[in-house]
């Protein structure tokens, strides 16, 4: 059995003061791109294991702290109590780049619920849901066959949007990491001491979430500002993407860079203008072209 993982990236992405279970409140409008892992599930006699290859397996572990056999053991200890559970292999092929802010391993955890699903169709949809919840932020987006979802709680509470028209896009991945509590961190600190706490929070209707004019309005991230001040880098490869034309910012917390076009021209006039200033695969960037929302 096999399926495909999309990135997702964050439109919008505010970050508010911390909830009862220590991590920040968030409000965040999340788009499925057409950048895919892929992921195939064979039966075994026993036991979960995941093997990793592709462009992208560097850093990526294969052992139990792999979101995917993660998912797999609490899929299957829901889906078999009291019974002994069949053995799970997963061949993971990765293209998303690990710790982008693009929700590769997230998912890739979904994939695997999706297809262990779909061969032992033993869990209600509200219980497949909890245990996306618990394995890890933004599972829950990944099983939802939906292109657009306003989501909340660490993607735990999602409401489905319907989309604009899919618009050509680009992801440009820079050499460096960014750790989610770093980007936190910086925010925590440039907040303490007089920093912007961002736009206002205020959103239109749905409805109107489904159009490019009310989206290109809302489009920003929270962890941007901190994190562009300690990665100035990132702050000029941004302004060279909305110079070419296009609605640019960061997804996640970072450190991927992601820009809107109207059309493929001016996608292709940013990318060769990121590839003549030093963002470049030479250089250890990675650019990567895509529609978004699909």
């Amino acid at each position: 059995m096999r399926t495909e993982c999309p990135a997702k990236i964050n439109l919008r992405l505010r970050v508010f003061s911390r909830d009862e279970t220590g991590f920040h409140a968030v409000e965040t409008i999340l788009a499925r791109t057409d950048l895919t892992d892929e992921l195939w599930l064979e039966e075994a006699e026993s036991g979960v294991t995941v093997e990793v290859e592709g462009p992208l397996a560097e850093g990526v572990p294969a052992g139990p702290d792999n979101l995917c056999a993660r998912a797999a053991k609490a899929f299957l200890a829901a889906a078999f109590v009291g019974r002994r559970a069949p053995g799970v292999r997963l061949r993971l092929l990765k293209r998303i780049p690990v710790g982008s802010g693009l929700g590769g391993g997230s998912a890739d955890a979904a994939g695997t619920l999706r297809l262990l699903a779909a061969r032992w169709p033993r869990l209600e949809t509200g219980e497949l849901f909890r245990i996306a919840g618990r394995v890890g932020t933004d599972v829950p987006f990944g099983l939802l066959d939906v292109p657009m979802a306003l989501g909340w709680e660490r993607g735990r509470r999602l409401l489905p949007l319907r989309a604009p028209e899919p618009r050509p896009g680009l992801l440009l991945s820079p050499p460096f990491p960014v750790s989610t509590p770093d980007a936190y961190g910086w925010l925590a600190s440039r907040r303490s001491t007089g920093g912007s706490p961002g736009g206002a929070a205020v959103l239109p209707g749905a409805s109107r979430l489904a159009t490019w004019d009310a989206l290109e309005r809302l489009i920003g991230n929270d962890l941007a500002p901190p994190i562009f001040e300690k990665h100035p880098a990132l702050a000029n490869a941004l302004r060279m993407m909305q110079d070419s034309g296009g609605t640019a910012s960061m997804t996640g917390s970072g450190s991927t860079l992601f820009a809107v076009f109207t059309d493929a021209g001016k996608r292709e006039d940013a990318r060769r203008a990121l590839a003549g200033s030093g963002f470049g695969e030479g250089e250890g960037w990675r650019i990567h072209e895509i529609r978004s929302p699909v």
